[in-house]
């Protein structure tokens, strides 16, 4: 399958950014919406003519060129922008799931495809916004369990970078049986994305929910100073925050074996397959501190719970 020609991202994040400039550079006329409240981010973005990416190769690479990829328009307006268009591709934190599902949901029409694409869930969120709306339109949905990027950060107004994955991401269909259509669409965009059996899966198999959450928590006294920056995985990262961190992970295998879930796979071996760590460790601790993530700097401050690595 070839990647559709309507498509339209929602979300100005690190990984919204990236979405509609990777389609930008395949060629496809994206557009680029989110809520009033976010318009700044689209300004820069028409301001530039395009989103200036930098697909990285670490989080420290300073040497990759950038690249501005053309939008061919932006909105405000997120149910205009998505009314009657092929794929709507929505990329948001989980906390903004609910009130983009009920915002969109006198909107969908017959025969569009939705992807909720970065934190799981959003497939759940429009179903139940449907039933309170009272409509049924002939819609498939699609969730995966992370972003098909890694270290997806704005830099400037109007500016991304991000480091592909090189596996990882799941991809799964509500209901099932879209999957072949809407894994289609997914892999056309990122062929290094594989399917899952269900959106429980896809729930699931969240890393952020394993890996942010225990790093967050455990280290509030450090994250919590009034100014600086902390690795959270770095100096964060002991053995005994990881010991918390493969402990929830194993809370997420034991839910996924009493679904009837096949994908065993635990969080470590991910940690490799996503092209975050060269190879598995002689334990969890070993493979963290080899990979990507201990080279990650968490801003500092009295706020940091507010944060959406936990909220």
């Amino acid at each position: 399958m070839s990647i559709p020609s309507d498509i339209v991202v929602i979300g100005t994040g690190g990984g919204g950014l990236t979405m509609a400039a990777e389609l930008g550079l395949a060629g496809r006329p994206v557009v680029l919406a989110d809520q009033p409240r976010f318009g700044a981010a689209l300004e820069a973005v028409d301001a530039a003519g395009g989103i200036e990416l930098t697909f990285r190769t670490s989080l420290t690479d300073t040497a990759s060129a950038s690249r501005l990829t053309p939008v061919a328009a932006t909105s405000t307006d997120p149910t205009a922008a998505a009314e009657g268009a092929e794929v709507v591709i929505i990329c948001v934190p989980a906390f903004g799931h609910q009130p983009l599902a009920e915002m969109l949901a006198a909107h969908w029409q017959d025969g569009q495809t939705v992807l909720w694409v970065g934190e799981p869930g959003g497939s759940f969120a429009a179903v139940a916004a449907l039933r309170q709306a009272g409509r049924r339109p002939d819609i498939s949905l699609g969730d995966t369990n992370t972003l098909p990027y890694y270290g997806a950060l704005v830099s400037g107004p109007g500016k991304v970078g991000a480091i592909r994955k090189s596996g990882g991401t799941l991809i799964a269909a509500l209901p099932s049986g879209r999957l072949d259509q809407v894994a289609g669409i997914a892999t056309s965009i990122w062929p290094w994305v594989t399917r899952a059996e269900s959106v429980w899966e896809t729930l699931l198999l969240n890393f952020n929910a394993i890996d942010h959450v225990p790093a967050m928590l455990l280290n509030l006294g450090a994250i919590q100073q009034p100014e600086g920056s902390f690795t959270l995985w770095g100096a964060g990262g002991t053995p005994g925050v990881v010991n918390v961190i493969e402990a929830l992970d194993d809370e997420f295998l034991a839910m996924r074996a009493a679904l009837g879930i096949a994908n065993m796979t635990p969080y470590e071996d991910y940690l490799v397959g996503q092209g975050l760590a060269p190879q598995n460790g002689a334990d969890l601790h070993e493979t963290l501190q080899s990979s990507l993530l201990p080279t990650l700097q968490f801003r500092c401050g009295p706020d940091a719970l507010d944060h959406r690595f936990v909220s």
